[in-house]
């Protein structure tokens, strides 16, 4: 027998409006009762009772009886989770409840306008998917922002710490202009988990609302703007700027930074246990933008950059110089890849632990318009495994980030994964991608091997 309509829909009335005050209580009840149930758990009774209002326990990943563990009793954790309002209300977590104080997240927003000249970041505190149903703590005012500009390519960097003692400072900046030493908005507020609460300013949302950064989402092609921002697995924000003269300088796509050669330079970082980059020698074909020499660079790798184009090599030339202090070196040599003469001059600069490349092959015959030679030779996938078994040696390792358009990825695997051509291939695992690309099949990492 269900229950009657009667008491059905006051039942649902309360529930949505006792969210908040709920999370509310909770929080003050964490303050308030700790001293008692510390009390009460040194002095056990011998009935059992359950609390008439607790918060849910935090899950331990170790705890198989489905039961939490007693966490230390110095650790003090965090009772509820602090989020920032997104577009449509929902709620993107930076900190998670049961996070071990004193903590600190970061995370980096983007604007959901073109030409979107401030952003209004609200921060909100609870468990609630969206953010209405969960306590307001501040909000911070980020203007003026860079215009003109592209929807989702600004990038709005928010930090949040909170402390022990439930104290939270939130601050947010402007990315690009302080990665180019330019002037950068920023804001800042200061609040207290117990002091929650309230509406939100709704009034100052309308055009100014934020949404997560994702390289992989962004809504606009890269091609048409001058100067983009990536920050990389170590935290360093690359400011990269592209080629605004591509057809009259002939400089064609080496002259974009695209999103394959983004996946590689995280990549290098990301698994830099893996390969322990630190003094390695590595040859970069098809530079570009040159942001994945920067990338090894970082790391401690000895990296010399080339492309067929001399326009795309003095660009990626200033990319590196922008970047500032690199752990290790960088030389720019220009490198066509159906001159002998250049073949010759790259094996001679040798021997190589590895040879990386971003979009080494696309639709038509990667690069036609760069490269004045490849109107009359074989496609890249071709030429790119002729390359390679002329420029590895038996440990070389080759590390390609390749996105698939019209099919040009899938020929390459297969033509490189026949034992003919003696190379073992494989797929990087999903975790050891950039989050964001993981589930976009298009994009693929790949190691080469020589067989031997």
């Amino acid at each position: 027998v269900g229950w009657p309509r009667r008491v059905v829909q006051p039942m649902r009335r309360f529930g949505r409006l006792a969210g908040a005050a709920a999370a509310a209580l909770a929080l003050s009840l964490v303050a308030a009762s700790a001293p008692a149930m510390a009390s009460a758990a040194a002095a056990p009774s011998s009935e059992d009772a359950a609390p008439l209002l607790a918060l849910p326990p935090i899950p331990m990943e170790d705890d198989s009886a489905g039961l939490s563990a007693l966490a230390p009793a110095e650790a003090k954790l965090l009772p509820l989770s602090l989020h920032v309002r997104v577009a449509d209300d929902v709620c993107e977590p930076m900190i998670r409840r049961g996070a071990e104080l004193p903590a600190k997240a970061t995370k980096l927003f983007t604007t959901t306008q073109d030409s979107q000249a401030a952003a209004h970041i609200e921060i909100f505190v609870g468990e609630r998917s969206f953010c209405r149903g969960n306590l307001f703590l501040g909000v911070m005012e980020l203007a003026p922002l860079p215009t003109p500009s592209y929807r989702s390519f600004v990038q709005l960097e928010v930090t949040v710490e909170v402390d022990e003692s439930g104290a939270v400072v939130c601050r947010t900046a402007e990315v690009e202009g302080r990665a180019l030493g330019e002037p950068y908005c920023t804001a800042e507020i200061a609040g207290d988990l117990l002091g929650a609460g309230g509406s939100a300013p709704e009034a100052g949302r309308e055009g100014r609302e934020v949404a997560v950064f994702s390289h992989a989402l962004a809504k606009h092609l890269p091609v048409l703007l001058a100067v983009r921002s990536v920050r990389l697995f170590n935290g360093r924000d690359i400011v990269i700027r592209q080629h605004q003269r591509r057809q009259e300088e002939k400089v064609g796509t080496g002259g974009v930074l695209w999103e394959s050669a983004i996946v590689l330079a995280d990549y290098v970082g990301r698994n830099q246990t893996k390969f322990a980059w630190q003094g390695k020698r590595v040859l970069e074909l098809g530079a570009g933008t040159g942001l994945v020499t920067i990338a090894l660079a970082l790391e401690g790798a000895d990296v010399v950059l080339t492309d067929g184009n001399p326009k795309v090599v003095e660009g990626a030339g200033r990319n590196v110089e922008g970047a500032g202090r690199l752990s290790g070196s960088v030389r720019l040599e220009t490198f066509d890849w159906n001159s002998p003469e250049d073949l010759a001059r790259m094996q001679a600069l040798g021997p190589w632990d590895a040879i990386v490349g971003s979009d080494l092959v696309y639709p038509g015959n990667a690069g036609r318009k760069c490269v004045a030679s490849n109107e009359t030779t074989h496609p890249a996938d071709e030429t790119l495994l002729r390359l390679f078994g002329e420029l590895a040696g038996p440990a070389t390792q080759v590390l390609l980030a390749l996105k698939d358009r019209t099919g040009e990825v899938g020929r390459f695997v297969e033509l490189a994964s026949n034992p003919t051509r003696g190379w073992q291939l494989e797929h990087a695992l999903s975790e050891d991608i950039m989050p964001e690309f993981r589930s976009i099949p298009a994009v693929a990492v790949l190691r080469l091997l020589r067989i031997t």
